[in-house]
């Protein structure tokens, strides 16, 4: 199996949901390849899932003022704010690889490529196996303050949230990895309190990380536990063209379809 891992600049909200999204239908064709994409957002955003409503859990008027912009994502899962992380994107058909046939298989594989990439820089992750807490997408508290089985954690304490949608035909997830954490502002954008004590970032355990090393890391983790070539690929002309239709539907009506 080949995989394809697009190298692209850090985009703003709006287009990194609509790649996100537009890649997920696209894997569903035969002659589609896996899809790949770890990538930043330009400038720190909030995405929230795909069955929140952002009044009940964000600051609007903070992040206003603040230009923090705010976009729904094509999954569900609870509200993330992307500032100093990196977030990774995974699209697959379903019959590409055993591994996807069924959504917790397939959630736990690519996390385990996650915590193989991640513990090449000298850490210990693990996935948390237990729930403490109702469906993330169907409440007011932020992502990372929230505690579910599939959590990648460190020590008990969340470092990477992430969130799956999956259609007959594929899948996409996504998910956040904390580099560091600017408490003040999550503490602002966020109408519940954020708990510290349940989250934990890079930083905290390594100190300063470089990104590119740990980009070639996951890749690295990715290509262990799927068995597939990765190659690396831009987006082509036609790509840009039709995840940029999707991008404005989104700012203007707030949806995708």
């Amino acid at each position: 199996m080949r995989c394809r891992l697009i190298i692209c600049e850090d985009y703003d909200p709006f287009f990194n949901m609509a790649f996100d999204y537009y890649f997920w239908k696209e894997c569903a064709r035969p002659e589609s390849f896996t899809v790949l994409r770890f990538y930043k957002w330009t400038p720190s955003s909030v995405s929230i899932g795909y069955n929140q409503m952002e009044e009940k859990i964000v600051n609007l008027d903070f992040c206003k003022k603040s230009n923090i912009p705010i976009v729904m994502r094509p999954t569900g899962g609870s509200a993330i704010f992307h500032d100093i992380e990196i977030t990774y994107s995974f699209c697959a058909d379903l019959k590409t690889h055993f591994y996807f046939s069924s959504p917790f298989l397939s959630y736990i594989s690519v996390c385990n490529g996650i915590i193989k990439g991640i513990e090449k820089i000298g850490i210990k992750l693990e996935i948390r196996g237990i729930s403490e807490c109702k469906e993330p997408s169907f409440t007011n508290i932020p992502c990372f303050s929230l505690s579910s089985r599939h959590d990648i954690i460190y020590n008990g304490r969340k470092i990477v949230g992430s969130a799956q949608r999956r259609n007959n035909y594929s899948f996409l997830q996504h998910g956040s990895i904390l580099i560091d954490i600017r408490e003040d502002l999550w503490k602002n954008i966020f109408l519940k309190g954020v708990d510290f004590s349940k989250i934990i970032c890079l930083k905290k355990i390594v100190g300063d990380t470089k990104e590119e090393e740990l980009r070639d890391f996951l890749k690295k983790g990715f290509e262990e536990v799927f068995e597939f070539e990765i190659f690396e690929d831009e987006l082509e002309s036609k790509e840009i063209k039709e995840i940029e239709k999707i991008q404005e539907k989104l700012k203007k009506e707030g949806k995708y379809e």
